[in-house]
């Protein structure tokens, strides 16, 4: 009996899942945060007065009501099923920590199955696959319709170390749809303070990472009438290296305050999408405000990112190679903010236009020390309308890549010989708070700026 029903909700959660989208070698990513960007296991052990809890391989489902905050959570190494997680609730100070024992661990499951790891209605946790000294992602998510999905309220929680592959649809999904139940909705549930970082995500059928709902401003229709989705505050997306996905690398919606994308490496997102834009290497989608920077993307047969967000959107020193269509794509749908600032982002062969502009809403469009080259259409500022405003200061355009200078380019060393061009052409951006570079690099460090992604660094 218990099989049966299984089956039929996993059923139901594989539908539902694909109703809300219309739409190799590794590469190690560089700039890790320091480590006091993170809880460490014997931190919250310590918090949670040695309490600890293992799940056993037969387990598919945890209860965690009466598993105090600050509690670890052991998940042994050897392959099992999927996992279920529900009620777990942490504190801010002692989040509850879920991680392996004595090796990797590898969650199996066809991609039928709804999802390969899940949690229900959590708060204040740690998933984390750095339980075992020399095992870099000692969770390994094999399969699923969703290999990791954080939903049903889940809030305040980190995801970490963790491999996740060969999903029917997104990697790692965090949000809650809303429904006609009222605490689904906005107003009425936020989720906040979000960390996905340092994992590894690849051969997903949709997205990479997908992080909040996609239709912020219209909402969902649905038999209780229209019901719009929850906000998303202070989510931190970085360090992930994300390959061959279906859909986008990362998609963020919903996010409307202290969203940050940074130090992801993605290479060839969007290679099988279950509709035309969705194809990119990062969309920040409707409701989306904040950062987006520091990340390395290759190959995407769409735009390397497209901007959707408020209109408080900043996108710097990002390297996008070989994008299909535009380096950037910047739309207004839903931007009440003042302002998209593209700045300092090295953009090299874009099948399309370098920088493409439909943002008509935005009071402003700053580009300012943008690295442009070879463009496929010869463009490379694209204002779509007239009614685009546009601010454009110390840009560089070339149609050849060796005459940037990059130290060697095809081998992606893409730091800056002293001879290099872009070398002090660039203007003081301080005002716009960025002081670094791509690579983590003081900017200025010689007399002026520089333009592009990469700062030149003073012997």
């Amino acid at each position: 009996m218990t099989s049966y029903l299984l089956r039929g909700i996993a059923a139901m959660l594989v539908v539902s899942s694909f109703a809300m989208c219309t739409k190799k070698t590794i590469i190690q990513p560089k700039n890790d945060p320091p480590a006091s960007d993170t809880l460490s296991v014997k931190e919250s052990d310590s918090a949670g007065a040695g309490f600890t809890y293992t799940v056993q391989p037969s387990e598919w489902f945890v209860d965690g009501t009466n598993i105090p905050p600050g509690a670890v959570v052991y998940v042994p190494a050897g392959m099992r099923g999927s996992l279920l997680l529900k009620n777990f609730k942490g504190t801010a100070a002692n989040p509850i920590i879920i991680t392996n024992k004595g090796g990797k661990v590898t969650f199996s499951a066809p991609t039928a199955a709804s999802y390969g790891f899940k949690t229900q209605n959590c708060q204040f946790f740690k998933i984390s696959g750095n339980g075992q000294a020399g095992v870099k992602y000692g969770f390994d998510v094999n399969g699923g319709n969703i290999g990791m999905t954080m939903d049903d309220l889940s809030s305040d929680f980190e995801i970490t170390n963790v491999e996740v592959r060969n999903s029917g649809f997104a990697g790692i999904m965090a949000k809650t749809d809303p429904s006609c139940d009222i605490a689904t909705q906005r107003g009425h549930f936020t989720m906040k303070n979000i960390k996905i970082h340092r994992n590894y995500i690849h051969k997903t059928g949709g997205e990479g990472v997908y992080v909040g709902n996609s239709f912020y401003a219209e909402g969902v229709s649905l038999a209780c009438g229209t019901v719009l989705p929850h906000d998303i505050k202070a989510v931190y997306i970085y360090s992930n290296v994300v390959d061959s996905t279906g859909c986008e690398g990362i998609q963020v919606g919903s996010a409307v305050s202290g969203c940050k994308v940074y130090n992801n490496t993605i290479t060839s997102p969007g290679l099988s999408p279950f509709a035309s834009g969705q194809n990119n290497g990062i969309q920040i989608g409707e409701g989306t405000g904040g950062t987006c920077y520091n990340n390395l993307i290759k190959n995407a047969p769409g735009n390397g990112i497209i901007v959707l967000g408020l209109g408080d959107n900043l996108v710097y020193n990002n390297y996008i190679i070989n994008a299909g269509n535009n380096g950037i794509f910047a739309d207004s749908r839903y931007t009440p903010g003042p302002n998209f600032q593209f700045i300092n982002n090295t953009i090299i062969s874009p099948g399309d236009d370098g920088i493409k502009l439909n943002s008509v809403f935005i009071p402003m469009n700053t580009v300012i020390n943008n690295v442009i080259i070879n463009p496929g259409t010869g463009v490379a500022i694209h204002r779509m309308n007239g009614d685009v405003k546009l601010t454009t200061a110390n840009n560089y355009f070339n149609t050849d890549v060796n005459d940037c200078g990059f130290v060697n380019f095809n081998s992606g060393n893409y730091r800056l010989k002293a001879s290099s061009p872009l070398i002090n052409a660039g203007s003081n951006v301080s005002a716009y708070g960025i002081n670094t570079d791509y690579y983590g690099g003081v900017r200025p460090s010689g007399s002026g700026f520089d333009i592009g992604a990469a700062e030149f660094q003073e012997p």
